[in-house]
């Protein structure tokens, strides 16, 4: 369980990470892209951040799923699965809303993802932050 427990913490401390990034930094440098270029801009930045934020993901997922099999007993266990699962359901508006996106011609959609992207990356420091105590609780 010990290995499980890690695994989940340290993927979800990065997803945590990487949203705090996008929240700073990525999503409101979309606002400067010049619109003749943001087709091409939001594409090269979807392939990318899909290589970032894919791996912690999957592991996130399937360290959780262990620990759900391992512990299922273990409240701490599900406080982080229902972290994980939130993570899961407050990225599907944001995909959704992705493809859409056009800065400069609906403004508004961008600060709706950065709403959406602020409530993911709670989401997830709150789970980096159950994952520690869950690490600890098994014996780190």
């Amino acid at each position: 369980m010990l290995i499980a427990a890690v695994v989940q913490t340290v993927a979800t401390a990065l997803l945590a990470g990487i949203a705090w990034t996008v929240q700073v930094v990525v999503y409101p440098a979309f606002a400067l892209v010049p619109a003749g270029s943001w087709a091409r801009y939001h594409a090269a930045h979807s392939r990318a951040i899909t290589l970032v934020v894919g791996p912690p993901w999957v592991a996130q997922g399937l360290a959780t799923a262990a620990l759900l099999v391992l512990a299922p007993g273990e409240p701490l266990v599900w406080v982080a699965a229902v972290a994980a699962a939130a993570g899961v359901a407050v990225t599907l508006p944001a995909v959704s809303l992705h493809g859409r996106l056009d800065p400069a011609a609906h403004p508004g959609d961008l600060r709706r993802l950065l709403r959406i992207n602020l409530v993911r990356a709670l989401v997830w420091s709150a789970g980096s932050v159950v994952g520690v105590l869950l690490t600890t609780a098994s014996g780190a």
